[in-house]
């Protein structure tokens, strides 16, 4: 059996150039010169470009570990049970470190199945991969060792702020126990910065792992803590149907009572009026938080998701200028995203995209 007349030129133009073609059996029908020149290049064992070659028994009779996944991957494509499978895997030698993608794909050619197979060696990616992974679990350890040590110097400067306004008080005048409130203020100010830092630091290294989160028992639970503070401003919080997905637990409900308490906040000189929305859109749950708020500048939309930057002075709302920071941390741990549509003055509408599962 050989390839069909005219598929050679269909596979060429839509799939990668290192291919080979299977029957619906997993017998090799043909490869290109890119895939023999391949195999020779990365030494693969036996060289499957032969026609005939059945592909399957080849990854059968292979000692590698990943042996099994690959076999398991092709006859599933070959079977229907899938229409493509793609697996990643290090081939290490003495010498020196390589990684390799399989990808298998169903394909038809008049009233045939066949299976595409192409090999493609990713090393250079998986080492800027690698590379990118320990620049940011060095910066993770940065970020806490400076947070964490930072700490106990604060502690002492309050505590020894305390202790003179306490022995000196009836010596110091209006302005000296306003300088050490100011002190005292800007030494607390600091701890909960460092606090939210902290916390931002630990979202990838310290979360818990993901497991079915129902949504709507996270918002009850984030509006029943906040129910006095929009009832003390004479406010509305309504949550409509909320969806199951798959996430951190803690962290989830730490991002919405981040948009929650957002939307408490700068709900200017009017009651707040809060909702919170689902839908399903491309295989995505979008969890809409709105307020009518005092909105956000177009200008403004972005980089309020900026660690510490703040749109407001302190005097006029309080915060460290993490919160949002820290949503869009959480919610890309989760592979997803956040983003605000926003008017000065007509309120805003965070969206929050999360995988539907």
């Amino acid at each position: 059996m050989e390839i069909p007349e005219g598929l050679g030129s269909h596979v060429l133009d839509t799939l990668a150039p290192n291919i080979a073609v299977l029957d619906d059996e997993g017998a090799i029908l043909g490869t290109n010169e890119a895939w023999k020149s391949f195999a020779e290049e990365n030494e693969l064992q036996p060289l499957v470009d032969s026609v005939g070659v059945n592909y399957v028994e080849v990854c059968e009779d292979s000692d590698s570990p990943y042996a099994e996944q690959a076999v398991e991957g092709v006859r599933a494509v070959l079977e229907g049970e899938q229409e493509t499978f793609t697996l990643e895997y290090p081939c290490h030698s003495p010498d020196s470190q390589q990684w390799f993608q399989l990808t298998v794909e169903r394909t038809r050619y008049e009233d045939e199945l066949y299976a595409i197979v192409s090999h493609w060696n990713i090393t250079d990616r998986k080492l800027s991969e690698r590379r990118v992974e320990e620049s940011n679990e060095r910066l993770q350890q940065f970020a806490y060792a400076v947070s964490h040590d930072l700490q106990e110097p604060l502690r002492m400067i309050t505590s020894y702020l305390g202790l003179i306004e306490r022995r000196y008080e009836d010596e110091l005048d209006e302005d000296g126990r306003e300088f050490i409130e100011f002190a005292v203020d800007g030494a607390e100010r600091m701890r909960d910065m460092i606090e939210g830092l902290l916390e931002y630091s630990r979202v990838e290294t310290r979360g818990d792992p993901f497991e079915p989160v129902d949504l709507e028992n996270v918002l009850e639970e984030v509006s029943t803590d906040l129910q006095m503070a929009v009832d003390d401003d004479d406010g509305e919080l309504t949550i409509g149907s909320l969806p199951m997905v798959e996430g951190d637990r803690s962290q989830l409900r730490r991002l919405f009572q981040n948009l929650l308490e957002n939307a408490i906040t700068y709900s200017g000189e009017d009651p707040p009026r809060v909702h919170v929305e689902a839908e399903e859109s491309d295989g995505e749950w979008i969890v809409a938080v709105s307020d009518d708020g005092i909105g956000i500048a177009p200008g403004d939309q972005d980089r309020i998701f900026d660690v510490f930057d703040r749109l407001h002075s302190r005097e006029e709302y309080e915060g460290t200028g993490i919160g949002l920071a820290l949503c869009e941390r959480i919610a890309e741990r989760h592979g997803g995203s956040i983003e605000v549509d926003s008017e000065p003055g007509e309120g805003s509408t965070f969206f929050v995209t999360l995988p539907a599962p």
